[in-house]
């Protein structure tokens, strides 16, 4: 299926608008931009998917069917599981930012209000985003935001539906003492081309874009459009360790850190022990062994483009059909 080629979105594309009602918004904001977008854009059908296997049946009947625009309205693990289907097609992604931490949506910059979301949604700029892909034996997920292992994944554990609808935000930040507790020292080992790396530690972060989680970014110099992942731990095992590495995260200092052994890389291996399941944009996934690559401007997303850097966002840039892909600047060095 080829690219396309336009630089904005339209309102004649023909759209599906998919919704989570699972979601921490879904089920409640859904009428109000079903209502806006029937008004906006070209929408062919809409409707809430229960699964995301259901979401994806969905989205591929509509390629078929020749819809072009695919509203997806969730958090990320919904985002992340439509753009599974969407890589590498002609069709664009268009995101209703209905969940708890919104990460893939505060680095694109969205619109804050209703109305200026569905104007964006229906005639806003192009971009190519790279996207994540773990591979573990035959199968594989892509992701957008970023991998992680060890306290995150039991962090997701303890999580249920309706804390995280209840507290927001506040309801990662009430558990994570309890799950930083719950999770051993991890043994990690990581290979690439030429390189290799080992260390202990209780946290370990790959990133596809720019944010971790919520407005959280990696580093000041992330992007979503590079064809790179960035690789680092959360500090050694230590507690004392562990928040000094996050104080220096949060303030755009990590890269100034030995101890964060970050490395920007094209494709890398992981191992561990104990092997504890991935996290994949705040789902559970498989343990180690697992492969990761990035998939360079893979997916069309309808965003705003911004012409400097900020805090919580990339500055995304449209590129036409023709544009070269971005190649990896860097092969295992650490910054």
């Amino acid at each position: 299926m080829g690219r396309i080629s336009m630089l904005s979105a339209t309102p004649k594309m023909a759209t599906l608008l998919l919704v989570n009602p699972d979601s921490r918004l879904g089920a409640k904001l859904y009428p109000h931009y079903l209502g806006l977008l029937k008004s906006a854009v070209n929408l062919v059908d809409a409707g809430f998917t229960h699964s995301q296997h259901d979401m994806a049946g969905r989205i591929r009947e509509g390629l078929e069917g020749g819809v072009r625009r695919f509203i997806i309205g969730g958090g990320d693990g919904t985002l992340s599981a439509a753009a599974d289907v969407l890589a590498d097609t002609d069709a664009v992604l268009g995101i209703l930012p209905l969940g708890t931490g919104n990460t893939f949506s505060r680095g694109l910059g969205l619109p804050a209000t209703a109305p200026k979301l569905v104007h964006l949604l229906a005639q806003g700029p192009l971009a190519r985003y790279d996207l994540g892909v773990a591979r573990k034996d035959s199968r594989q997920t892509m992701f957008l935001n970023s991998l992680t292992m060890g306290f995150s994944e039991r962090l997701v554990e303890l999580l249920t539906r309706e804390s995280k609808n209840r507290l927001g935000h506040l309801a990662w930040i009430m558990e994570f003492r309890q799950a930083l507790a719950a999770t051993p020292t991890l043994t990690i080992k990581i290979g690439w081309p030429g390189g290799s790396d080992e260390y202990e530690t209780r946290q370990l972060v790959v990133v596809n874009g720019r944010t971790i989680a919520a407005g959280i970014t990696a580093t000041p110099q992330s992007s979503g459009q590079d064809g790179l992942l960035e690789i680092f731990r959360l500090g050694a095992p230590s507690l004392s360790s562990i928040f000094k590495l996050g104080a220096k995260l949060l303030a755009g200092r990590l890269l100034s850190d030995s101890e964060a052994h970050y490395r920007m890389l094209p494709e890398v291996t992981i191992d561990s022990n104990p092997a504890l399941p991935a996290s994949i944009d705040g789902d559970i996934w498989l343990s180690p062994p697992l492969q990761c690559r990035v998939l360079p401007a893979a997916l069309w997303v309808i965003s705003p483009i911004h012409s400097t850097p900020s805090p919580d966002r990339w500055p995304l840039v449209a590129q036409t059909l023709g544009a070269p892909r971005v190649s990896p600047r860097q092969t295992g060095l650490p910054l």
